[in-house]
């Protein structure tokens, strides 16, 4: 049945069967309410009872064997590297009703996951939540997509740019095409179809209000909702203005350990029905929490404190009060730190984005770095597990070939280490300096 779930995601009828499977998602919907309605006590005794649920789902697992019957906070942490390499002794045997995801995270290197069905419809019911608490109905409005996946050729420069799914509800934009030159059509495209919700990666969103800007144009939309990369104060303000929407930004991971959003700036909110959050002090600084978290909706794969590598900048949670109620999501706190974007640009201005899909369930591959050197050419730093041989290379290839247009050439180059910045992080795609969209 592992396979069931990705298959029935892709019919048309994959929001009712899977995503929104009806009892569960309106018994999840529900409990979400809950959750907000309830003060901390409240929300900390509805937590307890889901991290108890999880400790017993993962009492039986080889990765947890030591720590079986000991609270939750005496197991240690989970690494993405302890992950990595002994992924069966973190997942259930079972294949019922699972589905398979993957993350090349922050650093390029994949992850392989096993997701729950129960947890398929809750990060459903999780984005709906955010969605209706902005205003907007994510089941029933009409929805314009400007995120990452591949709707046509890159190379292919003729309209349409966009592709029609679900019955006419949803509008799916190739925003690799999204350029200067094009900006035209595609706003007349949205006018026309007037959707409801945008929803979008905050690279794509900006190259679009870019274009509007320069025009003049605007366009009413009640809510525009970005995830997956870095929203800025900036560009929330200008879209705010550019569609009189309602911004909603939600950050999460592949890896589904805790969720949190934003309704306006420097106000996001962990989802404490979600996942269970830790947060703990990051540098002397101060201000600055690396964030801990522990899934508690997917039985498939129950991840105990797992180290996501993400920090949060929190002034609220110098103390501990002060760490639990933002960790609870009672008090807010200012943004998630990360990547602003991984996109490449292409030689005629656009911005080639969803990016982090390329690393994904290549078998061989442990990490990858895309390096941008001149407007045409991409070189591919790749470090292998195994043989670095053409085979290999030809399955990384083939992941860039319906994501790049052909005015661009990849050189693939193996390693054995990818250098780190100062920093200490390792971003995906580094571009040379001088290379940007013409404005």
């Amino acid at each position: 049945m592992t396979n069931a779930i990705a298959r029935l995601r892709m019919a048309s009828l994959g929001d009712a069967l899977v995503r929104r499977f009806p009892p569960l998602y309106h018994a999840y919907r529900r409990e979400l309410a809950a959750f907000d309605d309830s003060d901390i006590d409240g929300r900390r005794a509805l937590q307890q009872r889901l991290v108890e649920r999880t400790l017993a789902a993962a009492s039986g697992l080889p990765g947890y064997a030591a720590w079986r019957g000991k609270s939750l906070d005496a197991h240690p942490l989970l690494t993405k590297e302890m992950l990595r390499s002994g992924p069966d002794r973190y997942r259930s045997s079972s294949g019922f009703l699972t589905t398979a995801a993957a993350t090349s995270g922050s650093s390029g290197i994949p992850l392989a996951i096993k997701r729950s069905f129960a947890s398929v419809v809750f990060e459903q019911a999780a984005i709906d939540h955010v969605v209706a608490l902005a205003g907007g109905d994510f089941r029933r409005d009409r929805i314009a997509v400007l995120r990452g996946e591949a709707i046509k050729d890159p190379s292919d420069r003729t309209p349409p740019y966009w592709r029609v799914e679900r019955g006419g509800r949803i509008l799916n934009f190739s925003v690799a095409h999204l350029n200067t030159a094009t900006a035209e059509t595609f706003f007349a495209a949205l006018k026309e179809f007037s959707p409801g919700v945008i929803w979008a990666y905050p690279s794509a969103l900006d190259m679009l209000a870019a274009c509007m800007e320069r025009r003049g144009w605007r366009l009413d939309v009640p809510v525009v909702l970005t995830s997956s990369e870095v929203l800025t104060d900036e560009l929330r303000a200008r879209a705010e203005r550019l569609f009189g929407a309602c911004v909603a930004d939600y950050y999460g991971q592949a890896e589904r350990v805790c969720f949190a959003y934003a309704l306006k700036a420097s106000a996001y909110r962990f989802m404490p029905a979600y996942g269970r959050v830790e947060l703990q002090p990051e540098g002397e600084g101060g201000g600055r929490f690396r964030i801990v978290a522990t899934n508690l909706r997917n039985e498939a794969q129950p991840l105990l404190r797992y180290d996501t590598g993400d920090i949060a900048l929190a002034a609220d949670a110098a103390d501990a009060q002060g760490a639990e109620e933002v960790a609870l999501g009672i008090r807010p706190f200012a943004r998630i730190e990360g990547r602003e974007s991984d996109y490449l640009i292409a030689p005629d201005g656009s911005r080639l984005i969803g990016m982090n899909h390329i690393p994904r369930s290549i078998d061989g591959l442990v990490q990858m770095q895309l390096r941008q050197t001149d407007p045409d050419r991409v070189l591919v730093l790749a470090v292998a597990e195994g043989p670095a041989d053409e085979t290999l290379k030809a399955a990384i290839a083939a992941k860039f070939a319906p994501r790049l247009p052909g005015t661009m050439r990849v050189e693939i180059r193996f390693c054995e280490a990818i250098a780190r910045e100062k920093s200490g992080k390792m971003p995906l795609v580094v571009r040379e300096a001088g290379l940007h969209t013409p404005g």
